[in-house]
């Protein structure tokens, strides 16, 4: 099967012969293997015959023509992987990348940032995938048309954001913010009507705590990673507090720290702890019966988990744990990504940057940690996560590419995991300072598992023109 890197561009009609719809060049059509005859020429779920002009035109180009350009809903110019099979007769252009993301008014939209603070993110994108001959589309649930096969989703050309239609994408990425969100009927519809598409959907939902204890708690190496968790029960809690010390009530689908709740059994007295904005608010309660009365008000017994407390080695005196990023590269592989160090502020006792905290290299924070028997190294750390992951994928079910595991260190040097993240933030990645036109890596790592999953090998990049503008200037920090 031929493949090649090509810019595809829509011309005017003059330039077509009554009987052709798409231009190319004799180089190129015979490195593609392309016939004489007429073909299928495919992008995403756009299909349209291809009646080919042959031409003398030097560089890697596809014209199309207006009409057979409306029909593949590729307009523009792109940069796209193109390839040739003979037995199903078709070129096929792509790969086409959807991010599926709700719109939050929450999340301070403006016209330079439409996705808030994952704007940035998206952006990269963009520019990953145009450099390894992909496309890429943004869209939420609402902007998807199944009976016409496409979706209004928004496209970054120009360092602009503009709405674009496009077909069906090759390929989704789960980014739904919202756990009711995901688990409206409705939307779980659309997400089965595109797999029935063939369209392939990764990370397609958020983690439960209590499914992945247990799920995890299968394998026996990794059980002994996991603190003891339970469902919460009032009697569950009573006895969980007779045999430790601190035990934490976590929402079952909470993320970024919201709903956790420490309780600590002191001097006779249980001194029950949780985080608002402002700082950490604590009660302290004389005896069992006072604080279930005050959990009542907080707590839906069904939604949360008790969770083993440990004593965990601490950063300045402050709460520290160590989110690594694992991703799939192009080949289908577990690979880490990032490690670091996450610091809680001084408010705090969770270490989430949604709640004030701070991001230091793994390796600095584990060299400053004072002297344990068994302290690991970063390495260590990586290699952990990265055990725990292709765990995880063994046991369950489901399509992901990208976790946000993390760890804590207790004071005789022994980790813990003590959560699995399916939808790992992409704003709290500012470790190094790097210029803003830099892709991250777990950008570039994610666009090649793209080209993996929808069956791309990488091909090398084709050079931009000079006049092609950048991503917009300024210093970001990046992993």
């Amino acid at each position: 099967m031929g493949q090649s890197r090509v810019m595809t561009q829509v011309v005017a009609y003059r330039y077509f012969t009554p009987h052709s719809n798409l231009i190319i060049s004799h180089t190129l059509a015979n490195r593609l293997n392309l016939p004489t005859h007429p073909i299928w020429i495919t992008f995403g779920s756009a299909a349209d015959t291809a009646f080919i002009l042959r031409s003398q035109i030097q560089r890697p180009r596809i014209l199309l023509h207006p009409t057979l350009a409306q029909k593949l809903k590729l307009l523009g110019q792109r940069s796209l992987n193109a390839r040739y099979d003979p037995q199903s007769r078709r070129l096929q252009l792509g790969p086409l990348l959807g991010v599926m993301m709700n719109r939050d008014p929450k999340v301070g939209e403006t016209e330079d940032q439409p996705y808030g603070l994952m704007t940035r993110f998206f952006e990269e994108c963009a520019q990953a995938c145009y450099n390894k001959g992909a496309s890429f589309t943004v869209f939420a649930p609402e902007d998807i048309s199944l009976a016409n096969k496409c979706i209004q989703g928004w496209t970054y050309e120009n360092s602009k954001w503009k709405q674009t239609p496009s077909p069906l994408p090759d390929i989704v990425y789960n980014r739904l913010t919202s756990r009711r969100l995901e688990q409206q009927a409705d939307i779980q519809q659309k997400l089965q009507q595109l797999r029935s598409q063939r369209v392939k959907i990764f990370n397609e939902t958020f983690l439960d705590k209590k499914e992945v204890h247990e799920l995890l708690s299968r394998d026996e190496k990794a059980k002994r990673m996991l603190p003891e968790t339970s469902p919460y029960h009032p009697a569950r809690l009573q006895a969980m507090l007779q045999k430790y010390q601190v035990v934490f009530l976590k929402p079952t689908n909470g993320s970024l720290g919201h709903g956790i709740i420490r309780i600590t059994r002191a001097d006779g007295f249980f001194i029950c702890q949780h985080s608002e904005p402002t700082g950490t608010i604590t009660r302290k309660f004389a005896t069992f019966k006072e604080i279930l009365r005050q959990l009542r008000r907080k707590v839906i017994p069904s939604k949360y988990v008790i969770q083993q407390g440990l004593d965990l080695v601490t950063y300045d005196g402050r709460p520290v744990d160590f989110r690594v990023l694992i991703q799939k590269n192009g080949y289908g592989q577990w690979r880490v990504t990032s490690c670091v160090g996450r610091i809680a502020n001084d408010q705090q006792f969770v270490s989430n940057l949604a709640r004030g905290g701070t991001l230091r290299k793994a390796s600095e924070v584990l060299n400053s940690l004072p002297a344990l028997s068994n302290k690991p190294t970063a390495t260590m750390l990586c290699n952990t996560a990265l055990e725990i992951a292709q765990t995880f994928e063994r046991l369950a079910r489901g399509h992901f590419a990208e976790l946000g595991i993390d760890l804590v260190l207790d004071n005789w040097g022994r980790l813990w995991m003590i959560e699995m993240n399916s939808k790992p933030s992409k704003t709290d990645d500012t470790v190094v300072t790097q210029p803003v036109h830099t892709i991250r890596p777990s950008v570039n790592r994610l666009v090649d598992y793209v080209l993996y999953a929808t069956g791309w090998p990488i091909q090398p990049p084709i050079p931009r023109k000079k006049s092609s503008k950048p991503l917009n200037k300024g210093r970001r920090k990046s992993r």
